[in-house]
């Protein structure tokens, strides 16, 4: 038996309607401009491999970036994701538009080059000789590109479980987050740690947990620096047993191991405990 669509289920309706529009549109206008550019302004020759290579980019490429605002909203509007976490799709996106485009990039480069000297595509012995260029240059530059782009979207997908599990936890647990104020001048860290933090990436969006390293020696685990310049919060402490003034230096805190965010052992120092 069916059921009645709830609001939401609706808005999705309605998502998926715009989305099959806007694919057909965006793919017959990307069509009919590059045709006009290519083949009317340029009087371009289809038969030429770098005009066929470059008309396709461009017209799957103009395609893919018109339908990139709906991909996003897309995990949005079917309550995969918020709006922060949308920047995970964002990476992928990049992750997929750089991979293809690398490859047509290799294929645009050498198939004249190799055609003019050493023939026909066509011809076997050339063909190996085009498929060894083109794809031994394609996994030169993906090969970086796959290091940089795991590290990002790792990193994105990290922040997104994170404020997941704050949202979670802030639902499960009815105590208030506990709070005590420490006065902002005392929780100002000094500029050299703070031009640290700049290259030290973010753990969550805006802020870093760091093991503060005290001029007396200790060691101060789960400090939390909102905005790379001031200490916000610590776990596991009634009070903040150091001023920020006290820091010597700061380490990112290993995230293989990390602490219990529960509402109960983070101890905010703004006095704010909403």
């Amino acid at each position: 038996m069916g059921t009645k669509l709830r609001s939401k289920n609706t808005a999705g309706v309605w998502f998926w309607f715009k989305w099959i529009l806007t694919t057909i549109a965006g793919f017959t206008a990307a069509l009919f401009f590059w045709n006009w550019v290519f083949f009317d302004r340029l009087k371009g020759n289809f038969k030429d491999p770098r005009v066929a290579i470059g008309w396709i980019v461009l017209v799957f490429g103009t395609w893919f970036v018109t339908l990139i605002p709906f991909m996003k909203k897309k995990e949005t509007v079917m309550g995969h994701m918020d709006k922060q976490d949308e920047s995970t799709v964002t990476w992928w996106l990049i992750w997929i538009s750089l991979t293809i485009g690398s490859f047509f990039l290799a294929v645009w480069l050498w198939t004249p080059v190799i055609a003019s000297r050493f023939g026909s595509v066509r011809d076997p012995t050339t063909s190996i000789l085009w498929i060894v260029a083109v794809f031994g240059t394609w996994l030169v530059v993906l090969t970086p590109l796959m290091v940089f782009m795991y590290r990002k979207v790792d990193k994105a997908y990290e922040d997104a479980r994170i404020r997941r599990e704050i949202r979670t936890e802030q639902f499960k647990d009815p105590v208030k987050i506990r709070a005590g104020f420490v006065e902002k001048e005392k929780r100002r860290l000094a500029k050299p740690l703070t031009k640290k933090l700049k290259k030290i990436p973010q753990t969550i969006k805006g802020g870093h947990l760091v093991t503060a390293i005290l001029k007396d020696g200790r060691r101060m685990e789960h400090v939390f620096v909102a905005g790379g310049k001031e200490l916000l919060g610590i776990y596991g402490q009634d009070e903040l047993p150091f001023e920020a003034q006290d820091i010597l230096d700061v380490e990112p805190t290993d995230l293989t191991r990390p602490p219990d965010f529960t509402q109960k052992v983070w101890l905010r120092l703004d006095g704010n405990s909403a």
